[in-house]
């Protein structure tokens, strides 16, 4: 059982610390911090509060990494008293390599299903019997459909679970339930917006589908066919729909398209370390907050600390990643009570600037140089590519700006003086 507070010991630290994990339910009581002004998700907040549309279709874009989804929960929170919140995490649910559309509806019908029944909600039982009888007919095999007979609710969870695990993993049966739910998606659509307009009228609240991790998407060509050849089909559903999407699809062509297809488009910040004229940026106590929140200040030297938020970039995956490898070798060598220095933080720092050194192409490098000495920032597919595997940082603040991740930084400087481009 991991203790939900201050870790006390570096054991603790290092469970507390995880990277991967999202503030949602007692993990956001325990470790949320809020962000400063505008920094964070209340403007959104704010906005979808006061459009009292039901059908509107949100694209949330910004780095990844940079804390969405823990404020996508602060958002489900502020909104819950008005609406019927439901969560779906495509990198849990399908394939991050290969996603469609419909593959993208046939999730969403599933999540709204398995909310409205957990929820205890009383619709007309007609019309989540009508969702059924579609994928029992259409996409299910024929032991799945003998579960979805069950009155049994956690066998049903199970089963959802388990077909969006041989989505995400069998690529012969992606293609047949995809190529199904095209042919017939006007049918599941239908059958989809009898239950939500039901769930409308039973309860007064509007539903809100949050469609989270689409900005971790390998490819980001994958995202313009989502976004720009398949938004007819998602604009379909009646219900408020939040997509996240990644920040450097923002710099395509097609992503005009999608901006005036979808009903909004938000922007998400990067937190910043540094303000754009080289000042320390006010913004940094947040992340000195963040780190103190998980751990206590016996295990962290204030100079360690300041190492951590500099090298993150604002990046609140990265600060908490970076804090979890320099705990674990602190832990090593100075045992449970550290206190993690700054040489532990070095080292967590190489590694990750050694994934960079192994991973950077040479046109990239060479843009990374450009950008460095000054150069101005031009929408092109390399500085995309940049934006999209965090080697280059986009900040809000009297307008938008870019800057190296610091971690990749030495990186660069060190191709300059291999290549004489100092």
């Amino acid at each position: 059982m991991i203790p939900l507070r201050p870790a006390q010991t570096l054991r603790e630290a290092y469970a507390v610390l995880d990277p991967n994990r999202s503030l949602d339910g007692e993990w956001f009581e325990a470790f949320y911090v809020e962000r400063p002004g505008d920094s964070g998700i209340q403007p959104l907040v704010d906005e979808l509060q006061l459009d009292l549309s039901e059908d509107d279709k949100t694209l949330l874009y910004g780095h990844r990494g940079s804390g969405k989804s823990t404020e996508l929960a602060r958002l489900e929170q502020a909104l819950r008293k008005d609406h019927l919140c439901v969560r779906l995490n495509v990198e849990e649910r399908l394939n991050l390599g290969d996603i469609d559309y419909a593959d993208l509806l046939v999730s969403i019908g599933l999540a709204v299903f398995q909310s409205v029944r957990q929820s205890g909600i009383r619709v007309d039982p007609r019309h989540m019997e009508d969702l059924l009888f579609w994928y029992r007919t259409r996409i299910l095999e024929e032991d799945e459909t003998r579960v979805l007979q069950s009155e049994v609710g956690g066998e049903i969870d199970a089963l959802i679970a388990r077909f969006h695990m041989r989505l995400a993993t069998e690529a012969p049966r992606r293609e047949r339930v995809r190529a199904e739910a095209q042919a017939h998606l006007s049918d599941l659509l239908d059958r989809l917006n009898r239950l939500l307009q039901d769930v409308k009228r039973q309860t007064g609240r509007r539903v809100l589908v949050i469609v989270d991790g689409l900005d971790k998407l390998y490819d980001l060509d994958q995202v313009v066919r989502l976004f720009v050849r398949g938004a007819n089909a998602l604009l379909e559903p009646q219900c408020r729909i939040l997509f996240t999407i990644p920040l450097a699809i923002a710099y395509t062509d097609d992503f005009h398209q999608a901006r005036l297809a979808f009903h909004r488009v938000f922007s998400f910040p990067n937190l910043k370390v540094w303000e754009r004229d080289g000042s320390p940026s006010d913004e940094r106590e947040t992340l000195r907050r963040i780190l103190k929140r998980r751990m206590a200040d016996h295990l962290l030297e204030l100079e360690a600390a300041e190492q951590l938020i500099e090298a993150s970039g604002g990046l609140l995956k990265e600060l908490i990643g970076l804090a979890r490898q320099a705990t674990l070798r602190a832990l090593r060598e100075r045992g449970e009570q550290g206190p993690i220095g700054s040489k532990h933080v070095e080292y967590a720092i190489r590694q990750v600037r050694n994934a960079y050194r192994a991973a950077l192409t040479e046109e990239q490098l060479a843009e990374l140089s450009r950008l460095r000495k000054g150069g101005a920032f031009v929408h092109t597919p390399v500085a995309r590519s940049l934006l999209h595997n965090l080697s280059l940082l986009q900040y809000d603040g009297e307008g938008i700006w870019w800057a190296l991740h610091p971690i990749v930084r030495p990186v660069v400087e060190e191709w300059e003086v291999r290549y004489g481009r100092t």
